[in-house]
């Protein structure tokens, strides 16, 4: 493994180890002036056999487990598997692990937003831009019989807010549960959705990221946030995400899953969706 860091506040670039056998990472160079950046950084490839993706954010400290570089870039760049366009075959199939701090009072949302931007345009050399186009979407809207969820009650979440997130729980201690802020856990192609809280908005976000293979956009008209449980299997092409651990798919498709256990239902529609385009982005050599 080979790590490399950077003093701020003293502009110092310190070599702390070296490389390692089949293990990739690069020193991060001085990004643009005034741009937030980790000052110690690295990315391994990921050689672990435990196949799970995890993300652990605190305050000064990302730590992310078995990503792709898709699956990176989706996340630093806030978008929806089905909104970016310009993949290599690589950027899914190669596995990652980054481990970054900091020292400073950058937000949770800084560290995977801007500073992971500006890691992988660093490390990975990637350059990316927006636009619009015309896209097939699926409009979110309620079936004839009513939705069958139910509003949550007061006091039945905690409200979380990304800038400035609650500690994690003490040893022992049962996590909250958080408003507006759903579960996905996926085994191949099966998939299950839980939350409590969650408006038809972070629901139909929450679809777009991992449930169909366009964008969702919310059309209920439902205000408020709903107590949802939702098991699905994901349809082989629009693409699971990570190796496939189930030989078969258990559950009902998305269309059904939404009708029968949530009483709403997508319907195709076209619109304008903001695309992110992959420009340029080189694969990282082993050292």
């Amino acid at each position: 493994m080979f790590w490399c860091a950077r003093s701020l506040k003293f502009g110092r670039k310190l070599l702390l180890a070296a490389a390692a056998t089949s293990t990739a990472a690069f020193c991060q160079t001085q990004a643009p002036s005034g741009r937030p950046e980790f000052e110690v950084a690295s990315i391994r490839f990921h050689a672990n056999a435990d196949n799970r993706a995890l993300v652990q954010a605190l305050q000064g400290r990302l730590v992310m487990t078995n990503f792709s570089l898709k699956q990176l870039i989706l996340f630093a760049y806030d978008v929806p598997r089905n909104q970016v366009s310009g993949v290599q075959a690589w950027m899914d199939s190669d596995r990652f692990d980054i481990q970054a701090t900091v020292e400073g009072n950058e937000s949770v949302k800084q560290m995977e937003g801007p500073m992971l931007q500006a890691l992988l345009e660093e490390r990975f050399h990637l350059k990316v831009h927006r636009e619009t186009a015309e896209r097939a979407v699926y409009e979110l809207t309620v079936e004839k019989g009513g939705v069958k969820t139910q509003l949550s009650k007061g006091g039945s979440c905690t409200p979380y807010f990304v800038d400035s997130p609650p500690p994690p729980p003490a040893p022992g201690a049962a996590r909250p549960t958080y408003c507006d802020f759903p579960s996905l856990r996926g085994d191949g192609l099966n998939w299950t959705l839980d939350g409590a809280g969650v408006s038809m908005t972070k629901l139909a976000e929450s679809l777009s990221r991992m449930g169909t293979d366009r964008p969702v956009i919310d059309k209920t008209g439902l205000a408020g946030g709903f107590d949802l449980h939702l098991k699905w299997a994901l349809d082989e092409a629009a693409g699971a995400t990570g190796p496939v651990t189930t030989d078969e798919p258990t559950g009902t498709s998305i269309f059904t899953a939404l009708k029968e256990q949530l009483g709403l239902k997508l319907e195709s529609a076209k619109g304008p969706v903001e695309i992110l385009v992959i420009d340029h982005v080189e694969k990282p050599s082993e050292n």
